[in-house]
């Protein structure tokens, strides 16, 4: 398996997302406001990582590659219209765990907006995940995040 396989649900509040940033630990954290167990786990090369509650919906994301290090010349409009759902991860995804792809973190001068690209294919769909986090998705792989900046983002 080359990416990671995710499918979309309908939404509900448990696969809301929404951005955080720890200054102290240099995380940008994707969570849920839903508190529920973290049954599974996936990564990219333990530079994101994702907590997948028992029905496999994502539960919580966290960005590992501080903000010091995101290119800082993303220039974007924030999609409007985007289909609300949650992203599920498939059965070859949990049993796989850890995935080596390329990341990329890039964000506009003032981290407004934070775009996460996992892997190298174009998405080709975008799934709501709350006002402020929408999925990247390539067909059935999840291939990133576009998120709108946090209110603990420091700029």
């Amino acid at each position: 398996m080359s990416g990671i396989k995710v499918a979309v649900q309908r939404p509900t509040e448990a696969g809301r997302l929404y951005p955080r940033y720890d200054r102290e630990t240099d995380i940008l954290v994707l969570e849920s406001p839903k508190i529920r167990d973290w049954v599974y786990g996936v990564d990219v090369d333990g530079r994101i990582v994702f907590d997948l509650d028992r029905q496999k919906v994502l539960a919580n994301c966290d960005l590992h590659v501080g903000m010091s290090r995101w290119a800082r010349d993303l220039e974007m409009e924030w999609p409007a219209g985007t289909r609300p759902g949650d992203i599920a991860f498939s059965e070859e995804a949990v049993a796989q765990k850890s995935f080596h792809l390329p990341l990329q973190v890039r964000s506009d001068r003032s981290a407004r907006y934070i775009r996460i690209a996992i892997g190298e294919t174009a998405p080709d769909e975008l799934i709501a995940l709350s006002g402020c986090c929408i999925a990247l998705l390539a067909e059935d792989e999840l291939v990133g995040f576009l998120v709108q900046g946090s209110p603990d983002d420091p700029s």
